[in-house]
């Protein structure tokens, strides 16, 4: 393995993870728009093979998101999702300002959150927070 790290992904390596990681498909114009307006990219190649990627969303005040943390089966379990995990997280607490305080969230995949919590993650709901929730919408049947 020559694992080398970047600061971005090509929308065709990003859809190719994406499918290879068996999540739900999304438009090309989306993904470029995803990327460009990301705070932060980690991007993982083996040589020259895009094997993961993860990013950041932030609005520059209190709130931000972790997501599309992806790696592809081949190379789980080799500490390269925390890598990513940590390397963002340690960027967004690097721009905070004296007093400020954000809440980063993210929405795990299925059995994914052990990893998280051994990151310092907290699984929702608990004390002082509700269920996680989301809602996929379509441009299908519009007039």
């Amino acid at each position: 393995m020559n694992l080398s790290y970047t600061d971005s992904i090509a929308p065709e390596d990003f859809m190719r993870l994406r499918n290879t990681v068996g999540w739900t498909p999304i438009a090309m114009e989306q993904i470029e728009n995803g990327l460009r307006n990301s705070a932060k990219v980690i991007c993982v190649k083996d040589g020259d093979e895009v094997v993961a990627m993860a990013r950041l969303l932030w609005d520059r005040g209190y709130q931000a998101q972790l997501c599309d943390v992806m790696v592809m089966p081949a190379y789980q379990r080799q500490g390269i999702g925390r890598y990513m995990v940590t390397h963002l997280t340690d960027w967004l607490q690097s721009q905070l300002k004296p007093g400020w305080n954000l809440k980063l969230n993210l929405s795990a995949a299925p059995d994914k959150e052990p990893f998280y919590e051994k990151l310092g993650f907290r699984r929702r709901p608990c004390e002082n927070a509700g269920s996680g929730m989301d809602k996929w919408m379509s441009g299908q049947g519009r007039e």
